[in-house]
């Protein structure tokens, strides 16, 4: 009987060996698969909602553009594959090319105001369609392209205009158009001394509060400071997981009213 009953031992030992190297183990801390024989540690898998929760979205803007420092940023956003958004102003005819040059990019072409002068644009509701009128025509004009997005100098929460500013979002909204604010902000309009190293630094300590940051900066000869620094912001942004996107019919609206 004692000899059956080490056979039998024997036997049981040797199939419980054979099953669970057919079928794999698990194994303190991990897993060990014996189609994919790699071990690894034990971790969550992500859904797909989960990724998408995860996503972070940065939008590089610029206003008050083209100047002699456009070319340049353009240049700097095509060495990172990166398409941002140029809120312009009116310009003559020997910033047509840029305008032309900014669209043939891959870039977003959006209105800011065609003279930048507040007395004039917020003086009444009918000098403030004009303004965008007037800009819309240009560009259309001179690259083919119907913009739909729109800054308001100043933004839509400026308390210098004359008019209501819900009067002058209804407008804006009657005529197709989307207007945006920003989120995170340089600063390079109120301080032209700031180094490239404090203007990522202004925008950084507002993007990481957010999931999807509009970025306000400005495209002007003064301030090429701004340029200076956009290779370090590219970096940093991407190092915080965002994905850097131009503003198109995707991107959420950022508004501060």
């Amino acid at each position: 009987m004692l000899a059956v009953a080490i056979f039998i031992a024997i036997i049981f030992c040797c199939y419980y060996i054979v099953s669970q190297s057919r079928w794999g183990f698990y194994t303190s801390g991990g897993i060990h698969d014996v189609e994919n024989p790699v071990f690894s540690p034990l971790k969550e898998v992500a859904t797909d909602g989960d990724k998408e929760a995860e996503t972070k979205r940065a939008y590089l803007t610029f206003d008050d553009g083209p100047s002699g420092n456009t070319g340049e940023i353009l240049d700097i956003l095509d060495a990172n594959d990166v398409k941002a958004t140029f809120f312009v102003v009116g310009r003559g005819d020997e910033y047509y090319d840029t305008y032309r040059d900014i669209v043939g990019r891959g870039h977003t072409l959006a209105l800011h105001s065609y003279t930048h002068d507040y007395d004039k644009i917020y003086a009444s509701l009918d000098d403030f369609a004009e303004d965008i009128e007037e800009l819309r025509n240009l560009l259309y004009d001179v690259t083919g392209v119907n913009c739909v997005y729109y800054r308001f100098p100043g933004g839509s929460s400026n308390t210098v205009s004359k008019v209501d500013m819900d009067t002058l979002i209804d407008y804006v909204e009657s005529q197709g158009l989307i207007y945006y604010d920003w989120n995170a902000l340089n600063n390079d309009a109120v301080c032209g001394s700031y180094t490239p190293e404090q203007l990522v630094d202004n925008i950084m300590k507002d993007a990481v509060c957010h999931d999807d940051v509009v970025i306000l900066m400005h495209d002007l000869d003064a301030r090429h400071c701004t340029v200076e620094s956009l290779q370090m912001l590219i970096d940093e942004l991407r190092a915080e997981g965002f994905t850097l996107l131009p503003i198109d019919e995707n991107a959420p609206l950022v508004r501060h009213r």
